[in-house]
């Protein structure tokens, strides 16, 4: 039963597309158990003929050959029987690599394409759970939990399926050539087997989330040692880091040579066993029958049996102890994989339902809104009141932890209010959010660039055959990027590196500047989007950012406040609240933090 309550797990988790192929592997393990059966029935008939006596020369179901092919000589008739039994071996042989072929071909892409639907998920996850969950754990599950949930679960219940059927057609072959011998058999492998579950699937499944911790662990190492590396030199930190990264990966190597080995036990207690039960039916029979004739036949067949069933038991407790220790990656999926759906199922909604624009036309509206990024903590924003008409440039400013960029997710529909609403002429935002970041430009402090060229950095996303060439141009004139492509061999073309480590910190934040210019927003949104920049690029990007302004809104959250001067209104936070707001003329006259802050 607990067998079965995997089963149905794990095909949940896969999802219910083409189930009927896992009907197809169960009808092609049952073909190759039939052909097992018949192979050790032939072997059983050939090694009688071979030690029988007589000139008959009589199969099973058929009877004696020299009845139906009179006049054919009997050495005639044994040398075809000899032929056609290795021609059904060549057959079998066949069969088998085929199942093997589609078992491994079925486990596979059925763990691609869970990898694949997790991380669409992933990416369809509000933005809130990804900063409540470490990137490393989202990798991990994945694709090295996806890559030990093919390996630790979904093939072995494979195996099992087809190994299971292969040792019960062989057992009643067995049973059919020498009842005794099977029974005696029978009484020693069923309770070794038992024993050998109950004692190494408690050990696997501590060793399985052993493993699971160990995996996350040595992954967040690394993404944080190669994330900072250029801290870490200037520290001198390299020797911590690696020791950091190595201890988890020596507790990761340790559960898998202890799970090896304890693996490796049941196949050296079952062959022994194996070859001590064949052992005792020679003895048996020569004690019960006073000599050896007539036990070639029997002997031959149990050692064909033998040596086919012995992988098959062995992997059958095998699979067991796999899927014991795989049960924490099942969790774990099987935890996320309802998440991922409820995620895919909203965005699926959301796509139907925002297929009409929702367009800034006459107001952004805060009304009441707070935020809060722990429930049992002070909240980031409260009783926060505000309006953005259409057309405005809004300037955000206030001391470092303020609430600023809160206040600018919250306004890109990034998080959602935990007490208020936030309405876009009168509509509630976070209900058309995916229609509303259509009509967004944004530029973080913390730029993203992807390990690609300039050109496809600044069309993220955008295939390069639908890269709108004169609107590029526009794009990097507009950010003052001209003279940094014209210093360059390869130009739009030139590779940027991992996070863009080949360019200055001013140049990676102009290429996310083009990126926000070149969907040409109807609300464009610096998140300190110009922190990098010198003050002479900066000046030239304010007068490039009041050129493309004509009929949009501008919302920039000031490293300068020279960038806001202009400003039709700023808002100053604080504490997590809006504690003023007015031109910079007004401000600078009348509150004494905003004169701290432009100092």
């Amino acid at each position: 039963m607990r067998l079965f309550r995997v089963a149905s797990r794990t095909l949940a988790l896969l999802g219910p597309e083409r189930r009927w192929r896992w009907a197809a592997l169960v009808l092609m393990a049952l073909t190759v158990a039939g052909l097992e059966a018949v192979g050790a029935l032939l072997i059983y008939t050939l090694m009688s003929l071979v030690g029988g006596p007589g000139s008959a020369v009589a199969l099973p179901l058929v009877g004696d050959l020299t009845d139906v092919f009179p006049g054919t000589s009997q050495e005639t008739l044994l040398v075809s029987v000899a032929l056609a039994v290795a021609g059904f071996f060549v057959i079998r042989g066949v069969v088998i690599v085929g199942q093997a072929y589609v078992q491994a071909r079925l486990v596979n892409n059925a763990a691609a394409n869970l990898s694949g639907h997790l991380v669409r998920g992933y990416l369809a996850m509000p933005y809130l759970l990804h900063t409540q969950r470490n990137s490393a754990e989202l990798v991990r599950n994945s694709v090295v939990s996806v890559n030990a949930l093919s390996v630790q679960v979904i093939l072995p219940l494979a195996k099992i399926i087809a190994e299971s059927v292969v040792a019960v057609a062989l057992f009643a072959v067995l049973f059919w050539t020498s009842p005794l011998a099977t029974l005696l058999a029978a009484l020693v492998f069923a309770p070794l087997i038992w024993i050998l579950l109950r004692v190494i699937q408690p050990l696997l499944k501590k060793l399985g989330r052993r493993a699971q911790t160990a995996k996350t662990e040595s992954l967040k190492a690394v993404q944080q040692a190669l994330g900072g590396v250029r801290d870490i030199k200037l520290l001198g930190r390299e020797a911590h880091f690696a020791r950091v990264f190595l201890d988890q990966r020596r507790e990761y190597a340790k559960t898998a040579y202890v799970r090896q080995a304890l693996m490796d036990l049941p196949r050296a207690l079952i062959e022994t066993t194996l070859v001590l039960t064949i052992v005792a039916v020679f003895v048996i029979a020569v004690i019960r029958d006073g000599g050896t004739e007539g036990l070639l036949s029997t002997l031959g067949v149990f050692a064909y049996a033998g040596l086919r069933l012995q992988p098959s038991l062995r992997g059958v407790v095998q699979a067991l102890n796999e899927m014991k220790f795989g049960a924490a990656v099942l969790d774990d999926l099987e935890e996320d994989r309802g998440q991922v759906d409820e995620a895919i199922e909203r965005d699926r909604h959301r796509s139907t339902s925002e297929a009409e624009p929702f367009e800034l036309r006459r107001e952004l509206r805060f009304d009441h809104v707070e935020f809060g990024y722990d429930p049992d903590a002070r909240p980031a924003l409260q009783e926060v009141d505000l309006v953005i008409r259409r057309g405005e440039f809004i300037g955000i400013c206030g001391p470092t932890g303020g609430g600023k960029s809160t206040l600018v997710d919250l306004i890109a529909g990034l998080l959602e209010p935990t007490a208020g609403e936030i309405h876009v002429d009168g509509r509630e935002l976070h209900e058309h959010r995916h229609a509303w970041w259509r009509q967004l430009g944004v530029v973080s402090q913390s730029v993203f660039l992807v390990d690609d060229t300039i050109r496809n950095n600044i069309a993220l996303g955008r295939p390069p055959g639908k890269i709108d060439e004169d609107r590029l141009r526009r794009t990097v004139r507009r950010a003052q990027l001209e003279d940094v492509i014209a210093d360059l061999p390869e130009g739009l073309d030139t590779h940027v590196g991992e996070r863009g480590i080949r360019l200055s910190g001013g140049q990676r934040q102009r290429i996310a500047i083009a990126r926000a210019f070149y969907r040409e927003p109807s609300v464009l949104i610096l998140d300190e989007g110009t922190s990098a920049l010198d003050a002479a690029t900066e000046s030239a990007l304010v007068a490039a950012i009041d050129e493309l302004q004509e009929g949009r809104t501008l919302i920039a959250v000031a490293h300068r406040i020279s960038t806001v001067r202009r400003a039709d209104r700023i808002f100053v936070v604080e504490g997590g609240r809006i504690v003023t707001e007015g031109q910079y003329s007004e401000l600078f006259e009348r509150s004494e933090l905003f004169r701290a802050l432009a100092q």
